[in-house]
């Protein structure tokens, strides 16, 4: 301990896969291209939050699905994260599907899989997503801890078996909440992404926020995650659905108590109150991947972009990157 602040050292090394892991990918590098967004690639299709059509897509329209992962992977993206992000068991049980919850998780993987198979070059990658997603966006409707604990158990492990090389947790805006999906994704015995959603307080400080909670400092909120990490957990720490214009300050905020990898994926515009993303004050794809070459030049592993962030973005990143 330094300064009052807990360094949480990576436990990769001695916890490696047999085979050629994501893991040894990651450290041998260079970083691997991410894919943008799915959620707002969907609402430009007219496919809004909160609607049964976008929550139940993968298996009543999978074809629209595949088509974004695959139009990514012709991008350049070699990481690509599946459509999980609202397919908790507590939002399939709020809507009036408990029993497509396993269906909705494994059909993400698959399709995905196959479509960035088909379209891309080189070996792609899968990360199954887990999110703080909660119904109509009311954190209060999340389940508690111990609760969300196992959901994302459940989740975690059904990801798993699916076939997917990488669990991302994302919208952690509290270290309570963050810890306890840690814990319960772990279980599956992928390396996990802890997602981390950022912004600047009036103040000046860096925090972990949300909306609808109260701001806690990044260091404060990301100490606690990490305290609850398993052993054997195998974490990289990653800033997302964080604005294009603080990204590179909360990875150096990260630094301060974390030495092992990291990712980047911010977002650009805001949402537009009708389940759709608006872009009228979103930034241009050069001030996108300048960010994604400053945070490469910090050391992330993987870099790529959340909402608002579209093909052709991941393109430009990808030419970007490979100049």
């Amino acid at each position: 301990m330094s300064d009052g602040i807990i360094v949480v050292e990576p436990v990769f090394g001695a916890h490696r896969m047999t085979d050629f892991s994501i893991v040894q990918r990651l450290e041998s590098g260079p970083p691997l291209i991410m894919d943008g967004a799915m959620s707002t690639e969907l609402a430009a299709r007219g496919l809004v939050f909160n609607e049964r059509e976008w929550l139940h897509i993968n298996l009543d329209r999978p074809e629209v699905v595949a088509e974004i992962h695959a139009s990514y992977a012709r991008a350049g993206a070699e990481l690509h994260i599946a459509n999980s992000f609202a397919t908790a068991r507590h939002v399939t049980e709020y809507y009036g599907f408990p029993d497509s919850f396993e269906a909705l998780n494994r059909s993400a993987v698959e399709l995905c899989r196959a479509a960035v198979e088909s379209a891309g070059t080189g070996r792609q990658w899968i990360a199954g997503s887990i999110s703080t997603y909660a119904p109509n966006h009311d954190r209060g409707l999340l389940p508690d801890l111990d609760q969300m604990e196992a959901n994302c158990r459940d989740q975690a492990l059904i990801l798993a078996s699916a076939g997917c090389d990488l669990i991302v947790l994302e919208m952690i805006a509290r270290g309570d909440m963050g810890a306890a999906m840690l814990r319960g994704a772990a279980d599956a015995g992928l390396p996990v992404s802890v997602g981390i959603i950022c912004d600047r307080h009036a103040e000046g400080t860096l925090v972990m926020r949300h909306r609808t909670l109260e701001p806690e400092p990044v260091t404060t909120g990301l100490t606690r995650i990490l305290e609850a990490a398993p052993s054997q957990a195998q974490i990289i720490v990653t800033v997302m659905h964080t604005d294009v214009e603080q990204t590179t300050a909360v990875l150096d905020e990260v630094r301060a108590s974390w030495s092992g990898l990291t990712g980047a994926y911010p977002h650009t515009g805001c949402p537009d109150g009708e389940g759709g993303w608006d872009m009228t004050e979103g930034c241009d794809q050069e001030a996108f991947t300048q960010t994604c070459q400053d945070s490469v030049d910090r050391g992330v592993c993987f870099v790529g972009g959340c909402c608002g962030i579209g093909p052709d973005y991941i393109r430009a990143l990808a030419q970007r990157l490979s100049a």
